[in-house]
């Protein structure tokens, strides 16, 4: 049943696979014409890193991602790709054609113009990588093509306008990540740079930057994601390692700024917590699972008392605001040999520290079980690091209320990212599911505190 159900949710494409030299398209020859290649991949899934493995799996080939054209209606998805390997030969029936050979009902009138000017060179609204050739360019940059024309295994795992992130492995075994950025996270460039300047320790190490591209090379850092790791040594390494980021940028906060890190300090939090309570009463009323009981109107209002309330004394103790990871999770802690190595700048802020270090022990519970019995241990652990900064039993406070206000700070961010988009109701399961977990954490602490 798991099987038929997968194969009804896939999501099919046609792939334009495009060879970069003589500009030709491939093509299958049927009874209807000549048709683009088909791939499926599952849903939920990236898009580029999916397709490019399908594409491997049926036809043979090795290709990277230039763009997606606009869904539209009777079509099914369609990408456009060009190949990086025709040292193998192909599987199934293909050939290459020009474009204008393709059957006429197999891209409308409008994705074969746009495709058109991808070959071209033209499609200047799609992104600087949606053009034939840039991977060369890359790959000259690198070296990566010995005298025999031996070429590097690529493995594109992302794509969109201006954006990119592939890994390439020599013959060697070497392997280095590129990854390049558009808007609305430009600003990951300069934030990567600059804490890779200051902590290169913690960071992968940059070979190269291509400033034009908004885009870095980085020597592959090993490892693996903190949250498959079976060490709490690993995991205390890394809070003491992100502890020391964190204090490192106590006194420059300005920089991050400059450089475009979010704010999410006390001053921005307390001035968002109205309004956000405002649309999670209309969260709690629009919930129709059963699952969990939504909190009532006047329970909501008592959390919104207590959740300020515990915000002033949690942010108030003397504990600076400086650098946080605002994507700490999902692999993006990782455990290496040499220590531990953070990727993933894109959701830099600035905001008090232990929001950050309460997101990552929060993560490595929901992945591990292991982990959840010794979530006390990590978080005195990481407290241990800023003894300097207050007072033993303000310091015990704080360590206390940080798992409630992470879960409020965690709603709070996705409703401010959802709230302004044509649909802000997306974000409130999320929102549910965390004040229930705030008015939990929080009721705990009275408990201890009685």
């Amino acid at each position: 049943m798991t099987n038929t159900l997968d194969n009804l949710q896939r999501i099919e494409y046609r792939a334009v696979l495009i060879d970069g030299h003589s500009k030709r398209v491939l093509a299958i020859a049927t009874a209807a014409g000549l048709l683009l290649p088909r791939v499926s991949i599952p849903p939920y899934t990236r898009v580029a890193e999916s397709l490019t493995e399908a594409i491997v799996l049926r036809y043979n080939l090795r290709t990277i991602q230039l763009c997606s054209l606009p869904d539209r209606e009777q079509f099914s998805g369609c990408a456009v790709l060009e190949i990086v390997d025709m040292q193998q030969a192909m599987c199934g029936p293909l050939s290459f054609v020009e474009l204008d050979e393709i059957a006429s009902n197999e891209l409308a009138d409008e994705e074969r113009a746009t495709v058109l000017r991808v070959i071209k060179g033209d499609a200047d609204e799609l992104g600087r990588f949606a053009q034939l050739g840039w991977l060369e360019k890359l790959l000259t940059r690198l070296g990566s093509c010995n005298d025999r024309g031996t070429r590097p295994l690529i493995r594109q795992l992302n794509q969109g306008i201006d954006f990119c992130l592939l890994s390439v492995t020599q013959a060697t075994g070497d392997r280095v990540w590129f990854k390049a950025v558009g808007e609305p996270n430009t600003c990951e460039y300069a934030l990567t740079i600059e804490l890779a300047r200051r902590f290169p320790g913690c960071m992968p190490k940059i070979l190269a930057t291509i400033p034009e591209w908004n885009g870095w090379i980085t020597q592959d850092a090993g490892g693996v994601p903190l949250n498959e790791s079976a060490s709490i040594d690993q995991c205390e390494r890394a809070l003491s390692a992100l502890a020391v980021m964190q204090k490192g940028m106590i006194n420059d906060v300005s920089s991050l700024s400059a450089l475009g890190a979010k704010d999410w300090t006390y001053a921005r939090i307390s001035m968002l917590a109205r309004p956000f309570f405002q649309e999670a009463l209309c969260a709690m009323q629009a919930q129709t699972s059963v699952k969990s009981k939504p909190l009532s109107d006047a329970e909501l209002f008592q959390l919104q008392s207590a959740t300020e309330s515990a915000l002033d004394e949690f942010m108030n103790t003397g504990i600076p605001e400086t650098l946080l990871h605002g994507d700490i999770g999902h692999g993006n802690a990782i455990a290496t040999c040499g220590g531990p190595v953070f990727l993933d700048w894109a959701e830099t802020c600035i905001g008090h520290p232990f929001l950050c270090a309460e997101h990552l022990v929060a993560d490595l519970a929901r992945s591990n079980p292991m982990f959840n019995a010794i979530q006390p241990v990590l978080r005195s652990h990481y407290a241990a690091h800023w003894r300097e900064f207050v007072r033993p039993e303000e310091l015990k406070k704080v360590t206390a209320l940080a798992p409630a206000i992470g879960a409020f700070a965690y709603a709070l961010i996705a409703w401010d990212a959802n709230h302004n988009r044509p649909d802000p109701s997306q974000a409130w399961p999320l929102i549910r599911s965390m004040l229930r977990r705030t008015k939990r954490e929080l009721e705990q602490v009275k408990g201890v505190s009685a």
